[in-house]
């Protein structure tokens, strides 16, 4: 199919512009958009139309399409084993990093950690920093793994749930991140958006507080550290509530002012 025939086509079926198209046209085949812009009757390939077809069409994440996210300016592999990054995220990171050189921290443990955005990112930007992180997933670790060695850093992966993995070390962690599951739900059972992401890094439960709950099942390990985590905007509190079992909490905005992050510590 050439490629004015394409545009054409879904045009037609999604009311998208012309140079939204080509944009994801570039996207998937790894080129410069100036490529297409040259001529309008190149050949798209079979493989690229059925991708652009599944983007347009079943609303498939174009991240899983490509295997690649930016994250703070480094680039990682994802697919259907783990979560797509979000911008969110990436404040969490930046926040972290600021913790991390105030307090002048050693030793971090990433809870959950999925492609490894968030360990690897820190470790990136502070090499000195011991860096551990854990997942429930087994493909997820081999994700993170992957993304490790691709950017070159080390970290110390550990297969299992919670702080499980993590006990036999936890006395010389300082500062414990999660981006943990706080989706309620019902929403991920109606959201078009999240069908394809993998539902163990999403589903919160009913109200999307489990996993803070839970935590609080490690109380007795955790008042002498600081733990940064990532919820939604609808129960900062309610989370707030739960994490006063560990120690004093503090909610933090995002770059877009929502309520998105609670700093837990009896330390400050």
């Amino acid at each position: 199919m050439k490629l004015i025939q394409l545009i054409n086509l879904f045009k037609g079926e999604t009311k998208v512009s012309s140079f939204e198209i080509l944009k994801a046209i570039s996207l998937i085949e790894g080129k410069e958009i100036s490529y297409y812009l040259q001529d309008c009757e190149l050949e798209i390939s079979e493989e690229t139309f059925i991708k652009i077809k599944k983007y347009y069409l079943d609303n498939y994440p174009l991240e899983y399409l490509t295997n690649k996210v930016n994250f703070l300016g480094l680039d990682f592999f994802v697919n259907e084993n783990v979560l797509i990054p979000r911008i969110e995220t990436e404040d969490l990171v930046l926040i972290a990093l600021e913790l991390i050189k105030t307090k002048q921290i050693s030793n971090i443990a990433d809870i959950g950690t999925g492609s490894g955005v968030i360990a690897i990112t820190i470790k990136k930007k502070l090499p000195y920093v011991n860096v551990w992180a854990t997942d429930v997933s087994l493909e997820a670790l081999e994700i993170s793994k992957l993304n490790a060695n691709k950017l070159g850093v080390f970290i110390d992966f550990r297969h299992g749930a919670f702080l499980e993995p993590l006990l036999e070390d936890l006395s010389k962690i300082e500062l414990i991140i999660s981006n943990p599951p706080y989706v309620e739900s019902f929403y991920i059972d109606k959201s078009h958006q999240l069908q394809y992401e993998p539902r163990i890094a999403l589903d919160g439960g009913k109200d999307g507080l489990n996993f803070f709950r839970k935590l609080t099942m490690y109380s007795e390990y955790l008042k002498d550290k600081r733990l940064l985590l990532e919820t939604n905007e609808f129960n900062t509190n309610q989370a707030c509530e739960i994490l006063s079992k560990i120690g004093k909490t503090k909610i933090i905005q995002d770059s877009f002012g929502k309520n998105r992050f609670i700093l837990v510590s009896n330390l400050d």
